[in-house]
């Protein structure tokens, strides 16, 4: 067992994730013009990714305490990616709801396999790297959406691009994740007699309802920053895509800080000031008047949301009288339903009101993010040893 080989391919699997999500959000605005959708029709296709993720939670917890969290990521990563350019070549829109069902299913199944798989590395390294995990999500989607921004300009279709980008994570996969730790070590963690998910109560509620409002923010940026900046603003293509990359470059750069940040500073203080300053960033992004301003909200709202879904599986595995595996199991779940319910919320929201009016949910929920982060008080603080009972 070779413990930094298996936090790299971690790492890996975390890039790989977010690189996928942010090839296919970035491209959103080409498949909305290539078939002709709605901003009503676009956000109810986007339900199908929710859909089938919902179908995959509700599996992906009993497939990792049966088989173990690394077969999993192995079995859903290769998919994940070679759905992408099947989504951008989509020929018209059931195509492109029945693939955003599978692309949802991987999507979550790998997702929540890799915050098992990060939690057990993290437990035998002995020290927090769950930051720095989201991190490599963040850099993932970074260069996914980063790609859209410069490559497009030069000419390069959406498909051609995609196809790219899948083989160059494609190699990724096949060289990095067969180094994770060995499924032996988590599978039958969960016996046969107990319940994989619970449905969280009392603080865990809290923390999955905070993890919840984190996501859908997340969501909603990923999914309609590109659309936003390309309609409202008036740009192209290469630049719309500009906000979705200002956002995840902050996030990383954040997220690099994040595990010093949480030794330093508390919980509470981390939430807090994080929702208010994306509440503030995201309100600068839906007042501007050019892409620049807008991609400086964006960032603003990416380093305030950068911390805070580390900060809360932390904490939900740290409470008193609940096992770590359930709890990040409950802020996990809840977490990513948010992600992918959130932006098809959003675009019925823009059929009805305005696509500008409707992201002031983000606002929102970054506000409450900040007046509700005392509910992380109930969790132990980073590196205390757990009670016994």
């Amino acid at each position: 067992m070779n413990l930094p080989q298996a936090r790299w391919a971690t790492m890996a699997a975390f890039f790989i994730n977010g690189g996928a999500m942010a090839v296919w959000a970035a491209n959103i605005p080409s498949v909305r013009e290539q078939l002709r959708l709605s901003e009503t029709t676009l956000g109810f296709a986007l339900l199908a990714i929710a859909v089938g993720s919902v179908g995959a939670l509700s599996i992906a917890g009993r497939l990792s305490a049966r088989y173990g969290s690394r077969p999993v990521i192995i079995a859903t990563a290769i998919p994940t990616i070679l759905l992408v350019p099947v989504l951008i070549a989509a020929p018209n829109l059931p195509v492109l709801v029945l693939t955003l069902l599978a692309f949802g299913f991987c999507l979550s199944l790998m997702d929540v396999a890799m915050n098992a798989h990060g939690v057990m590395v993290e437990g035998r390294l002995g020290r927090p790297i769950m930051s720095s995990l989201h991190a490599l999500w963040s850099a993932g989607s970074l260069v996914g959406a980063g790609g859209v921004a410069l490559l497009l300009r030069t000419g390069l279709t959406p498909l051609t691009y995609a196809a790219l980008a899948a083989a160059v994570l494609a190699a990724l996969a096949l060289v990095a994740l067969p180094r994770l730790l060995p499924s032996a070590l988590d599978r039958g963690a969960v016996g046969d007699d107990r319940p994989t998910f619970v449905l969280p109560r009392g603080p865990l509620l809290g923390i999955a309802a905070l993890a919840l409002l984190a996501f859908v923010a997340e969501g909603a940026i990923a999914d309609w920053s590109a659309v936003y900046i390309r309609d409202a603003l008036n740009t192209d293509r290469g630049l719309a895509a500009g906000g979705f990359v200002a956002f995840n470059l902050a996030m990383f750069a954040a997220r690099l800080l994040g595990d010093p940040l949480r030794a330093r500073f508390s919980a509470v203080a981390l939430l807090r000031g994080g929702g208010v300053l994306a509440a503030l960033g995201m309100a600068v992004a839906l007042l501007a008047q050019s892409p620049g301003v807008a991609f400086v909200g964006f960032a603003l709202t990416g380093l305030g949301l950068s911390n805070v879904v580390p900060v809360l599986f932390s904490a939900a595995g740290a409470l008193p009288g609940v096992s770590a595996a359930t709890g990040v199991a409950a802020a996990a779940s809840a977490g990513y339903a948010g992600f992918l319910i959130g932006p098809p919320v959003i675009g019925v929201l823009a059929g009805v009101i305005t696509l500008k009016a409707a992201l002031l949910l983000v606002v929102v929920f970054a506000a409450l993010i900040a007046v509700a982060a005392g509910t992380v008080r109930h969790a132990r603080p980073v590196g205390a040893a757990p009670a016994s009972h």
